[in-house]
């Protein structure tokens, strides 16, 4: 069996020209137990062979139109003095023009199988992920923009891991139905990159807000480790 597919997403969130996203899979399976070999096996009564490839898109975190430099009242805290007056001014927002879809490929490869006419069911699988063009909330340099963070695209990321799901008819009669199941996941999450230009110095990204103050974190997302680990740092580290 083999199945594809093409998606197309359009999103105002990008600048025209960078707006669509193009997004494929692909497919392939196996059913193992319907050769001829396998015929006459009581004992395992379903075997199928699944590879698969695709790719998705995320566009969260980022506001509608947020390619433009929009203008907006400033607070009352901000207005200015004419004379024994105050006046609310107009302020430009920040806006990052080249900002584009981040897009997440998964390859696996997968056994469903099934015991004694399929009372006992389940499915193992193996998987690797690559994710790129990064959309996480940085620090812009003094004077290049409307604000001190921006979303921008600004890394990469990789998981791998295997899953195994089990599911047993305990008990199944025309009068009563019990079924059981259970299921296990193991994954490695890395990230491989965060930054366009390789720096072995930067000390990451703060994430994982917590109330108490402006800027206060407890999570970091570094090069080598897991997306929001935990972290301690020195105060000031990024002063």
């Amino acid at each position: 069996m083999l199945t594809g597919t093409l998606r197309q997403d359009v999103s105002t969130r990008f600048a025209p020209g960078i707006r669509t996203g193009y997004f494929p899979s692909v497919a392939g399976a196996w059913v193992i137990s319907n050769e001829d070999f396998m015929k006459g096996n009581n004992t395992l009564s379903n075997l199928k062979f699944r590879l698969e490839y695709g790719v998705t898109g995320n566009q969260d975190g980022i506001g509608n139109y947020d390619y433009l430099s929009d203008y907006a009242l400033g607070n009352s805290a901000a207005e200015y003095q004419f004379g024994n007056n105050y006046y609310q001014i107009y302020r430009p927002g920040a806006f990052y023009p080249g900002r584009t879809w981040e897009s997440t490929a998964t390859t696996n490869a997968a056994f469903d199988f099934g015991f004694l006419n399929d009372r006992i069911t389940g499915s193992l699988d193996f998987y690797f992920r690559k994710t790129k063009n990064l959309l996480a909330t940085i620090n812009e340099p003094a004077g290049t923009n409307f604000s001190n963070t921006i979303v921008a695209n600004v890394g990469n990321m990789q998981d791998k891991g295997a899953e195994l799901s089990i599911n047993a008819k305990i008990i199944n009669t025309r009068d009563i139905a019990w079924s059981a199941g259970i299921n296990a996941t193991i994954n490695r999450n890395k990230i491989t990159n965060l930054s366009e230009v390789p720096n072995p110095n930067y000390p990451g990204l703060p994430v994982g807000n917590i109330s108490g103050g402006i800027g206060t974190y407890i999570q970091l997302d570094q090069i080598g480790y897991p997306k929001n680990s935990f972290f301690y740092l020195p105060a000031g580290i990024w002063d």
